[in-house]
């Protein structure tokens, strides 16, 4: 009689697969187990219970800085194992905004160390599927059960029988090399029925392949740093063959700001720093999707590369007379970050206090006053450092924090009071601070509008005209967001001495 076999254990096997889609395909199905990694930078554990990370584990750290440490790593191999509970809970962070964090720090960390032919070969590494699609089969498994899980409360609410939901009409091509991140920027821009995603690519060269088959995109999401081809490769392709708004999605570090600043002077019409672990997605995705219909609407064909100023033309300055003192506000957002720079401020500061509200993340701010300073030789101050504001230099603020002012006309001078602990969006924010500086200056103010995607409430814009406070338009050519100088403009008629347009060669002349 035939002695039975070794009874059968299960399957063994290697497959190619990169850690951040190994639990992200663990926390999708919800389950319980523990994933072993050993690399030649140590060794380390994550625990996964019931779809969440909830502790995390190297020879050194534990928690959240051990997540991150381990997935640094760049090679190794991994073990799965059954979940075995050691009642340590070190991790209480989302998965999501973990690995989002993770990916964040390892765009950091490439910045850092410079784009060899090392480094260069790992990110494209990196930015390769696996041969089988194991993501997308996941996908067909769960449906969009991420996109569900993170808003369950709003889509309830959702009408799928709309016109919206049936008929979307703003298309949107992502172009980042984390597929990750990627499926989760579609699913926060398609929460919105009225924007659809039409494509995908993983860098620069397949963006490109993808425009030029000729399907409709009104917006593309870009990121900085990507193999094959280079972000700012791509923009320039973009720029010149196809005119479509772009706007910049990376992860946006001190150490970085440079490249956001080439990119917009390469023609981008807004950035937005990839989210990291403190940030609340649902927040982030309604910001995301205001931006982006906004954006959308750009006139990428109205901007123009800057023209470096010479030495007679920086220096050109009127000497600050007393009957010409004025408070000027000067009013930029989306499409606006080089028109600061087109700007004549030398001769402008020379008329009395100016002050420019430009719409920027508070980490941004700072950096871009010292951008504006370097390239215009005005000096130039970011308003939350200071309490007051006196001709000659100019004061730039993101209108993000709420403000009070008292003008004291006998200087002239402006005392600030920024209140760091209010945060608010930029809508509201510059409407608040226009109105607050305007009903102090009364008709000693003027505002000049550029390019910005938010309409001006016209409740706000009948208090200007009722405290006869100029406002002075870009030209229409000029701007590449006209949405706020769109609003502005049906006043013209009823007062042509109160709304008018000018240049920035001709501002100084018409104040």
């Amino acid at each position: 009689m035939q002695e039975p076999g070794p009874a059968l254990q299960g399957f063994t096997g290697t497959i190619s697969l990169r850690l951040t889609d190994l639990i992200q395909m663990v926390c999708l199905s919800r389950s319980d187990l523990i994933i072993d990694v050993v690399s030649q930078n140590g060794k380390g554990s994550i625990h996964i219970r019931q779809g969440q990370i909830h502790h995390a584990q190297t020879n050194l750290l534990s928690g959240t800085d051990a997540f991150f440490e381990i997935l640094q790593w760049i090679d190794g191999r991994f073990e799965i194992l059954p979940f075995e509970n050691n009642g340590i809970d070190s991790v209480n962070k989302p998965w999501e905004h973990l690995l989002l964090e993770a990916m964040r720090l390892q765009d950091e960390k490439f910045i850092e160390t410079g784009a060899g032919d090392d480094g260069a070969q790992h990110l494209k590494e990196l930015s390769e599927e696996p041969g089988p699609d194991i993501l997308a089969e996941i996908d067909d498994v769960l449906g969009d059960l991420m996109q569900f899980d993170q808003y369950p409360d709003v889509l309830q609410d959702k009408d799928s029988n709309s016109p919206e939901a049936s008929c979307p009409f703003l298309k949107v091509l992502i172009v980042d090399d984390s597929a990750f991140f990627s499926k989760k920027l579609k699913s926060m821009l398609e929460f919105d029925h009225a924007i659809e995603v039409v494509g995908i690519a993983r860098n620069g060269k397949e963006s490109l392949e993808f425009l030029e088959s000729g399907m409709p995109v009104h917006l593309i999401t870009l990121d900085i740093n990507m193999p094959v081809m280079t972000g700012d490769t791509t923009l320039k392709h973009i720029m010149i063959r196809y005119r479509t708004p772009v706007v910049i999605i990376s992860s946006l570090e001190p150490h970085s700001m440079q490249k956001v600043f080439d990119f917009l002077q390469l023609g981008a019409v807004d950035y937005l720093a990839k989210p990291g672990v403190h940030d609340d997605l649902t927040s982030y995705g309604e910001n995301l999707r205001k931006l982006v219909r906004g954006v959308a609407k750009a006139r990428v064909s109205n901007f123009r590369r800057l023209r470096k100023q010479n030495d007679a033309e920086r220096s050109r300055v009127q000497t600050i007379k007393p009957a010409q003192q004025k408070i000027l506000i000067i009013v930029g957002a989306e499409g606006a970050h080089m028109d600061w720079l087109r700007l004549p401020l030398q001769e402008l500061c020379s008329h009395g206090p100016v002050i420019g509200l430009q719409k920027l993340d508070d980490g941004f701010a700072h950096r871009f006053a010292r951008f504006i300073e370097d390239k215009t030789g005005v000096k130039t101050e970011h308003l939350s450092a200071v309490h007051e504001v006196a001709p000659g230099n100019f004061y730039l603020a993101n209108a993000r924090h709420e403000a009070e002012f008292k003008l004291r006309p006998e200087k002239p001078l402006i005392d600030v009071d920024v209140i760091g602990s209010t945060a608010l969006d930029w809508e509201n924010g510059v409407k608040l601070w226009l109105e607050r500086l305007a009903e102090q200056a009364r008709e000693a103010a003027t505002i000049y509008f550029m390019s910005a995607a938010d309409p001006l409430p016209g409740s706000l814009i009948a208090k200007l005209l009722d405290w006869k406070v100029r406002q002075i338009l870009s030209p229409p050519e000029s701007v590449v967001c006209s949405q706020m100088i769109d609003s502005i403009q049906p006043y013209a008629v009823g007062f042509p001495d109160l709304v008018l347009h000018s240049s920035s060669d001709t501002l100084p002349e018409v104040l």
